[in-house]
Parts: C-alpha cells; structure tokens; sequence
C-alpha cells in the first residue's frame, strides 16, 4: 500500500476517533453539570414569564442533581418571588444544611432575610442583612436593608444608609427608588423629585417607581402629571415581594381622579 493511501486511512479514523472523543467527553459534560444546564434553562423560561415551565425545570434540575449553590439560592428566591412562601422557606432552609463557606453564607443570608421579612419577622431580617451589609455589601444588599429601614420607618437610619448605597451605586433603580421614597417619607419633596426623575431615566420595571413619584408630582400640584405616571404603575411588573399592590394603586387613582 502506498504511503499517501496509509496517510489517507489514519487521518480519516483519526477524525473519526477524535470526533468519539469529543462527543464522549460532551455526554460527560452533560452528566456532570445536568442540574446547572435544567436550572439555566429554567432561568430562560422564567425571563420570557413563562411561570409552570420554569417551574418543573427546576424542578428536574431538583431531582438530576449537581445543582450549584448559587443555582438554588436563585431557585429559592424565584420561588419568593412567585409567592411559595413555605416551599421558598423549605428550600433556603436546606441550604444552611449543606456547610456552605463564609461568601456562600452572607449570599444565602441575604436572600434568606427576604423570608423573614414577608413573614412579618422584621426585626430578624434586618438584623441579617445588616451583618451581610457589614462583611460584604453588595448592590442587592444595599437595596433590600435600604427599603426594610425606610418602610419600618426607621427615616433617619434609612437616609443615612440609602445615601452610602447611592454612593456605592447610583445607578441601580431600586437604590435610587428607597433614596427618592426616604426624601418623599421625610416630606422633602423637592429631593424626592429629584431622585424619582433620575429613577425614572433608568426605566425601572416595578411598580414602586411610578406609584412613588406620581404621589411627589400630585403633592406638588402636578395632578394630570402625577395621573399619568401613576397609571404607568399599573403596567409594571407585580410580585410577591412588591410593596405595593395593584388595588391600593387603582384606589389612589380613584380618590385623586375625583379632585380633578
């Protein structure tokens, strides 16, 4: 046989060995990272708001196994923020059984506070997030302790803290919403303009934005344009960690259309 037909025959099973190679070494990958792939998956499906698919995604993701820390402190607040109270409680609390190092622990600690909070237990969940604020604060943190403090009405802490948060982030929509909804609390409407109006150039998604700064604008006697963004509130995204509901919104709207 000659040379260049004996180079001809190795080259062609050597692809096709190689080719075993990566597609064995792809089914190890798959494998060994399944929960992560169904969780990512899960996290697409929860963007588009598809809620029942994301839903047994993660579900899979569960069941397969080999789901990152970081992977189920997001299924866990996911679930949070759909409503899932217990099944949320249940899923943190299983969390702290898996010795997780000092960095996972202030992330766990500052998703696991928003339990606490919803259950009416105020008092320990600012208490957790002001240990994470202290070790390790971060934009989600400074956001979360910042509207705990102003709505427990807690003005002055709140002032304090949310302008070091607005310090460390200035362009994060909810810590420029607890900044603009402290000054609106302390009666400085003209502050509170002012950071609601910065808040508004960064589109927020959640309700609170445009309910806050369409009650500065009506207080101010802006009514049609306090009308306006108020309704903007309606459109937005609701959940259950939203501090205001689509029915107090609807009856502000009610009571302030009745004066004009």
């Amino acid at each position: 046989m000659c040379f260049y037909c004996t180079l001809k025959i190795f080259k062609t099973f050597g692809v096709v060995v190689i080719f075993k190679i990566l597609m064995a070494l792809l089914v190890i990958l798959i494998i060994w990272q399944r929960g992560n792939l169904c969780a990512t998956i899960a996290k697409v499906f929860y963007a588009r708001g598809k809620s029942a698919v994301w839903k047994k995604w993660f579900s899979a993701a569960k069941k397969l196994g080999g789901m990152s820390f970081n992977n189920k402190i997001t299924h866990a607040y996911l679930m949070l923020k759909e409503g899932e109270l217990e099944e949320a409680n249940k899923l943190f609390a299983l969390l702290t059984m898996e010795q997780p190092d000092e960095r996972q622990k202030l992330l766990l600690k500052g998703s696991y506070a928003l339990v606490f909070w919803k259950r009416g237990e105020v008092k320990t969940a600012i208490e957790m997030l002001e240990e994470v604020a202290e070790s390790a604060p971060n934009t989600s943190v400074y956001g979360s302790l910042g509207y705990m403090y102003v709505y427990n009405g807690k003005l002055s802490k709140a002032l304090e803290f949310n302008l070091r948060a607005y310090e460390y982030n200035d362009s994060d929509a909810i810590i420029v919403d607890n900044l603009a909804y402290t000054y609106y609390k302390m009666g400085e409407l003209e502050k509170a303009k002012e950071y609601y109006e910065k808040l508004i150039g960064l589109a927020p998604t959640f309700p609170e934005a445009y309910y806050g700064f369409g009650r500065v604008l009506v207080e101010m006697g802006e009514v049609s344009k306090g009308i306006e963004m108020t309704k903007r509130a309606l459109g937005s995204s609701f959940s259950f960690l939203t501090m205001v509901s689509k029915e107090e919104i609807q009856n502000y709207l009610k009571d302030i259309e009745k004066t004009v």
